[in-house]
């Protein structure tokens, strides 16, 4: 099946002959090989971005990605660190297994009450108690029925027998050739949140890309998150309903749209993939899902948290009476990076591309892997954060004094730019 990145740059047709990887570990233990799919998917958007870029090669620091990787853990503002896991998030008990639930976001959490009968003021509690009483199984039926986020805990075995192994990363390239002016900066329009998307732009922005992130005014973005991902992007909101006019112009001058949220929820904006592709046969689209197309699950919503639990990892990193979690959010960020360099390999080419990859595969690829023979040593937490010192900066921001990771891949004459407030660009591309 071959490594990692062995399976990325066959699906783009490159080699890894402009990228090198520094002797090191990512400090990402796990039992199974986070740190080694983690530094293949930077190695890959890393010799994407020399290929688009022209550079002779470009090197990969396994101490940065993985310092990248836990970038949430070492933010802060002012030194105020980012606020943890949410009351309702987290594993819990059932009668006969576990569940992993994600209520970050203040609508998930009402949807979980709704779903278990709970009132508003319900807390873990109240929640976990409700849980108890009921079979892993139906807690994640009622949370289906309910368009809330709980998953039963199952083995790898089990998701495999739901979810056939999909490619890392699917490529359609029947969309044609690009219309964009080589000497341009490529101009990405980032229709995403939470992380593996932002990820991705965030990449792209970092290699000069002019990257216009659209929100929604409602439900808003954890500011944290948007801070943790937003490096030197303009950031604008829209009602995708009333300002369709304002989308289109944005869509037209484009050079690539990359689609993070559940596929089908955006298709009456005319977002999906054979709309885009009949009214703007420029783009490269590039699509995110937590669960592959065209499987069962394909339209759930779905989380790395999520992914983990249903796939198998929280098993093999714990056990059946007691799962485990990865050190990171490796999923999101491994995925956001592979579509990175996917997307830079079609700009390089010029390609009109389609393309998907999606946390479920990234997981299977991850337990595909096999189990780690020998340990790494941790990074330091939070609390020891100076022992990290070469791989953070402090940089003013609108937010106050930030104090986040530096950027993943080092490239000549480029640095990491601003995070500007939610919604404060002008709706144009530049």
């Amino acid at each position: 099946m071959g490594s990692v990145l062995e399976r990325l740059e066959a699906a783009v047709g490159a080699d890894r002959d402009r990228v090198g990887i520094e002797p090191g570990q990512t400090g990402l233990t796990a039992r199974l090989r986070a740190g080694e799919l983690a530094t293949d998917s930077v190695a890959f958007v890393a010799g994407q971005a020399a290929r688009l870029l022209g550079l002779p090669d470009v090197s990969v620091s396994p101490r940065r990605v993985g310092v990248n990787f836990s970038s949430y853990n070492y933010l802060s503002i002012d030194g105020e660190p980012a606020a943890a896991w949410a009351p309702l998030s987290g594993f819990f008990p059932t009668s006969d297994g576990w569940v992993r639930t994600h209520a970050n976001y203040p609508h998930h959490a009402l949807r979980l009450r709704l779903a278990f009968e709970l009132p508003d003021t319900a807390g873990r509690k109240e929640f976990a108690a409700a849980l108890a009483g009921m079979s892993a199984a139906e807690a994640e039926a009622r949370a289906v029925a309910a368009d809330a986020l709980c998953v039963r805990v199952r083995r790898p075995e089990e998701f495999a027998g739901l979810i056939a192994p999909a490619p890392l990363l699917e490529w359609d390239r029947s969309g044609g050739w690009s219309s964009r002016e080589a000497d341009r900066v490529p101009r990405v329009l980032d229709l995403s949140r939470v992380i593996a998307g932002p990820t991705c732009t965030r990449a792209l922005a970092l290699l000069g890309a002019d990257v216009l992130r659209v929100d929604p005014v409602e439900p808003a973005e954890i500011a944290m998150q948007h801070i943790d991902t937003g490096a030197g992007k303009r950031s604008i909101t829209l009602d995708l309903g009333e300002e369709r006019g304002t989308l289109e112009a944005l869509l037209a001058g484009a050079d690539v749209v990359v689609l993070g949220y559940r596929p089908g929820s955006l298709d009456r904006f005319g977002l999906d993939e054979q709309s885009l592709r009949a009214r703007h046969p420029h783009l490269v689209v590039a699509a995110l899902s937590a669960y592959p197309q065209g499987s069962a699950w394909a339209e759930r919503r779905g989380f790395d948290s999520l992914v983990q639990a249903a796939s198998g990892i929280a098993v093999v990193e714990g056990s059946a009476e007691k799962p485990g979690v990865l050190r990171a959010q490796a999923l999101d960020h491994a995925t956001g990076y592979m579509l990175a360099g996917g997307i830079c390999a079609a700009l390089a080419e010029g390609s009109a591309a389609t393309m998907r990859a999606s946390l479920a595969a990234t997981a299977q690829a991850l337990i595909g892997l096999g189990v780690s023979e020998q340990a790494e040593e941790p990074l330091p937490g939070a609390e020891h954060s100076d022992a990290l010192a070469a791989e953070l900066e402090t940089v003013p921001s609108a937010y106050g004094e930030l104090r986040r990771a530096r950027a993943i891949i080092e490239l000549p004459g480029r640095s990491q730019g601003p995070v500007v407030p939610l919604g404060s660009s002008t709706p144009a591309w530049l």
